[in-house]
C-alpha cells in the first residue's frame, strides 16, 4: 500500500476521481484530456476552462442582479422571505440528504474502487477523505446561497450571511451522513429497525431546524457561526466513529447502484432516455422479488387503479411530481401574487421551460398507455378521459402539495388570502397535464409535420399565464382557466 498509508492512497484516488469528473465535463464539449494531448488540443482545453470561468463570473453577477430585482419587487416582505429561506434551505437539504443516505450508504465506491480497496482500506479512512471533499463543496454552496439571501434581505454585511451558510450547511450534511452511517454500522437483523428510526430522527431534526433556526439567527447573530462549527466538528467525529464500525460487505453491496451510475454516466450525454432506462433496469434487477397481486377496480376506475399501482411500485416518481407541484408551479404563482418584475418572471419561465425538456411526470402513466399500441387499442376511452383517469393520483398529490406550499409561504409572510394563488397554481398544473396529452403517438401521426407537442403546449401555456401575471393575480388566473378550456377542447376526440 506504500508508506503514505490508506489516507494517502484514498486521497490520491479522490484526485483521480476529480480528474475523471473534469474529463467527463470536457467530453460534453467535444474534447478528451486523455486522448487529445497535443499542443493545440491542450491550448483548446485551457481556452474552454477560461471561457467557463468567465461565464461563471458573469452568471454570478447576473444572479445577484436578479435577486436585487426580486428584492425591489417584494418590498418589505423580502427580509421575512430571506429569513424563512435561511431555515428552509438547511432543513430541506437535511431531509433530502438523509433520504439519499438511507437509500444508499454514504461510503461511496465505484466499480474499480470495490475491486481495489474493499479489503485493503478501512471504511473510516475512506469516509475521512470523502468528508473533506463533501464538506468543502457544501460549505462553498452554502456560502454562495446565504450571500444571495443577504442580498435579498438588504443585510449590512452579506459576508456575515455567507459565513453563517458556510457553517450551517455542512452541519446538515454531516447530520445526514450520521443518519446513513447508522444503517451501515447496524447488524443485519436490526438494519430495518435502525433505518426506520434513523429516518424518523432525520425528520425530527429537519423540523427542529426549520422551527428554531430563524429564532437562533435573530437572537445570536454571528455568535451562531462558532456554535455551528463546533457542531460540525462533533458530527464529523461521530461519523468517523460510526464508519469504523461499518460492515464493509454491506457497504460494497449497497454501492452496486452507485457504481452502475458512474459506469453509465457517459451514456447520459448521448441518450438520456437510454441512460434512465438502463439505470431503472439495474435498480429493478438488484433485488428481484415477486410482486403482490393488485386487485384492479372495474370499469373506468380501472385506469385510476392502474395509475395508483404504478405510483406505488415506483415511489421515486413522486420526486418528479413534487418538483412541479411543490416547487416550480407554486414559485410562479407566488411571484405573480407578489407582482414581481418582468425580469424575475422571465427567469422563472426559463427555469420551467428547461424543466419541461423532460416529459411531464404528471402524465407518465398516460404516456405509457399510449406508447403500447396493443393496450391503447383495447381501452374504450377517449384521449381526454384516459388522461384524466391516468393522471388523477399524481395530480391529486401535486395539487395538495401546491396548496400546502402556497398556504405555508403566505402564512409566513403575512400575506392576504391565498385562495387566488392556490387556484392559479392548480390551473397551471392542469394546463401542464393537458399539454402532455399532445405527445400521444396517435395524435402525432395525424397532425402532419408541424404539430403541437407537449413541450410546445406547456411552454406556451406558462408563457401566456406569466404574461397575464404582469397585470395581477386575477388576470393570470383568468388566463390560466382559458388555457385549460382551450387545451381540453383541442383534446376532444
Amino acid at each position: 500500500m506504500g508508506a503514505r498509508g490508506p489516507l494517502g492512497l484514498i486521497a490520491r484516488l479522490e484526485l483521480r476521481h476529480a480528474r475523471s469528473d473534469l474529463r467527463f465535463l470536457l467530453f460534453a464539449v467535444g474534447t478528451d484530456i486523455d486522448e487529445h494531448r497535443g499542443f493545440l488540443e491542450r491550448a483548446y482545453q485551457l481556452y474552454l476552462l477560461a471561457i467557463f470561468a468567465v461565464v461563471l463570473a458573469l452568471s454570478w453577477g447576473q444572479v445577484v442582479y436578479l435577486v436585487e430585482g426580486m428584492r425591489d419587487a417584494l418590498g418589505q416582505v423580502a427580509g421575512a422571505l430571506a429569513m424563512a429561506l435561511v431555515a428552509l434551505a438547511p432543513a430541506a437539504a437535511l431531509a433530502a440528504w438523509s433520504l439519499c443516505a438511507l437509500r444508499e450508504t454514504p461510503l461511496r465506491l465505484t466499480g474499480p474502487d470495490i475491486a481495489w480497496l474493499a479489503r485493503a482500506v478501512p471504511p473510516r479512512a475512506l469516509l475521512a477523505v470523502q468528508l473533506v471533499r463533501g464538506v468543502v463543496v457544501t460549505a462553498l454552496v452554502g456560502a454562495l446561497g446565504a450571500y444571495l439571501l443577504g442580498v435579498l434581505a438588504l443585510a449590512p454585511s452579506r459576508l456575515a450571511w455567507a459565513a453563517l451558510g458556510a457553517a450551517v450547511m455542512p452541519a446538515a450534511r454531516l447530520l445526514a451522513t450520521l443518519v446513513g452511517l447508522a444503517r451501515s454500522a447496524s447488524p443485519q437483523r436490526l438494519r430495518l429497525a435502525v433505518t426506520l428510526a434513523s429516518g424518523a430522527l432525520a425528520a425530527l431534526l429537519a423540523a427542529a431546524l426549520l422551527v428554531a433556526l430563524p429564532t437562533l439567527v435573530f437572537l445570536a447573530g454571528l455568535a451562531l457561526v462558532p456554535a455551528a462549527l463546533a457542531l460540525d466538528v462533533v458530527a464529523a467525529a461521530c461519523a468517523l466513529l460510526l464508519a469504523s464500525r461499518a460492515d464493509m460487505s454491506f457497504v460494497v453491496d449497497d454501492n452496486e447502484l452507485y457504481a452502475a451510475r458512474r459506469s453509465l454516466r457517459l451514456l447520459a450525454l448521448v441518450d438520456s432516455g437510454a441512460y434512465r432506462e438502463a439505470y431503472r433496469r439495474r435498480r429493478l434487477g438488484r433485488r428481484p422479488r415477486a410482486r403482490r397481486t393488485w386487485r384492479f377496480w372495474g370499469g373506468p376506475a380501472a385506469a385510476v387503479s392502474h395509475a395508483l399501482a404504478s405510483l406505488a411500485r415506483d415511489p421515486s416518481a413522486l420526486l418528479g411530481i413534487l418538483s412541479w407541484g411543490a416547487l416550480m408551479v407554486p414559485m410562479g404563482a407566488l411571484l405573480i401574487e407578489a407582482r414581481a418584475s418582468a425580469g424575475v418572471l422571465l427567469s422563472w419561465y426559463l427555469c420551467a421551460t428547461l424543466t419541461l425538456r423532460e416529459p411531464c411526470p404528471l402524465a407518465r402513466v398516460f404516456r405509457e398507455d399510449c406508447r403500447n399500441r396493443l393496450v391503447r387499442a383495447q381501452l374504450p376511452m377517449g384521449t381526454l378521459q384516459l388522461l384524466a383517469l391516468d393522471s388523477l393520483p399524481a395530480l391529486v398529490v401535486a395539487l395538495a402539495a401546491s396548496a400546502a406550499v402556497v398556504a405555508l409561504v403566505d402564512g409566513a409572510l403575512g400575506a392576504g388570502a391565498a385562495v387566488p394563488t392556490v387556484l392559479l397554481s392548480w390551473a397551471m398544473l392542469a394546463a401542464l397535464t393537458l399539454s402532455a396529452a399532445f405527445d400521444d403517438p396517435r395524435r402525432a401521426r395525424g397532425s402532419g409535420s408541424l404539430r403541437a407537442t407537449g413541450f410546445v403546449c406547456g411552454a406556451l401555456s406558462l408563457f401566456a399565464v406569466g404574461l397575464a401575471g404582469l397585470l395581477g393575480i386575477l388576470p393570470a388566473l383568468a388566463c390560466a382557466l382559458v388555457v385549460d378550456v382551450l387545451l381540453a377542447c383541442a383534446l376532444r376526440d
